[in-house]
């Protein structure tokens, strides 16, 4: 009997030790993988950045991409951290700073006074800035083998479920030879969750619309203008997109592009005009979060075009303006 309760409180240590060394704080909700992915939660509240009882710490409204930019570039490219978040809300919704603890002994108490201690911790700053990017986490999985057009002004509402393409419209590879999973103009796509297989993403024509498009894995392009109306005006709002080998938006066509509420991650570029075009092409983002672009956020070849970036926060983004334009400017900008 005594070797058995010895045994019993042996086991029991065990579980209490491996329990201090978690990836999330004692009493933290775990939200997001360090991939992009979004923590969701009401209010303002102190979310953590880590794994095996080490982490860093910001501040946050309505929840946060959990990215590592947003942490000062803490676990860059440590995709088994995680993200949680505090159980209750604080007074703050600017921005907090972020404490970093490496005794995994200290882990819960450092979750609780990280924001009033760092004598003994590094330190970075996160903002909140109230951009949200898209809203929508995916649902139930629809494989798309045929083009959805949304036409004539109608309104495509995907009610946030995710639609990924079949290998009929190609295979989210490089290929200039793949199929939109949608095609819109004149009309409107809205709350629309892209898979695993982004294909070509979304062409507009005529005026094609999206609201609040999230692309998990961008395929050749997320978002292709083509054949305009007369140099008509598309407009993408309340977006998010991760991971594409090159460009975010692909302009082939003249017309005026507009943004806003946008989070970019993990790309070459945020907008490319076809290469070698001078067509005249007029492009505006605003109120965007744009990282780990690995040449910039505007290109064209056309000394016709104008690009325009503000209120945005960047983070590794390279060159605001690449190549050939008319005009090509910003203001409002944070780097962090």
């Amino acid at each position: 009997m005594l070797r058995k309760l010895s045994l019993g409180l042996i086991l029991a240590a065990c579980s209490t030790a491996s329990y201090a060394v978690t990836d999330y704080p004692d009493g933290y909700t775990k939200c997001a993988q360090n991939t992009g992915a979004f923590c969701s939660f009401s209010g303002t509240r102190q979310v953590a950045l880590g794994k095996s009882g080490s982490f860093v710490y910001g501040t946050f409204t309505n929840g946060v991409t959990c990215s590592s930019s947003n942490f000062g570039g803490a676990y860059s490219g440590v995709t088994s951290a995680w993200c949680s978040y505090a159980p209750t809300t604080t007074g703050s919704s600017s921005s907090s700073s972020s404490s970093s603890s490496s005794s995994s002994s200290s882990s819960s108490s450092s979750s609780s006074s990280s924001s009033s201690s760092s004598s003994s911790s590094s330190s970075t700053t996160s903002t909140s800035s109230g951009i949200t990017g898209s809203s929508c986490r995916g649902g139930s999985t629809t494989t798309v083998n045929s083009t959805i057009r949304v036409e004539d002004g109608g309104t495509f509402d995907g009610g946030c479920r995710t639609y990924t393409a079949g290998s009929a419209l190609g295979d989210g590879s490089q290929s200039e030879s793949q199929s939109p999973i949608f095609r819109v103009g004149p009309g409107l796509v809205r709350n629309v969750y892209i898979g695993s297989n982004g294909a070509d993403g979304i062409h507009s024509r005529n005026g094609g619309d999206v609201d609040n498009i999230y692309w998990s894995n961008v395929g050749e392009d997320a978002m292709t203008l083509k054949d305009p109306t007369d140099g008509g005006s598309v407009s993408s709002n309340n977006i998010s997109g991760f991971d594409g080998e090159d460009k975010f938006f692909q302009a082939n066509d003249n017309g005026s592009w507009s943004t806003n509420n946008c989070i970019v991650n993990n790309m070459a570029k945020f907008i490319r005009q076809n290469g070698g075009t001078t067509f005249p092409l007029n492009v505006t983002a605003n109120n965007c979060q744009m990282s780990n672009l690995k040449e910039g956020v505007f290109r064209s070849d056309s000394p016709n075009s104008t690009a325009r970036l503000t209120n945005s926060r960047l983070h590794n983004a390279g060159s605001i303006c690449i190549g050939t334009w008319k005009s090509c400017t910003s203001s409002g900008i944070t780097n962090y």
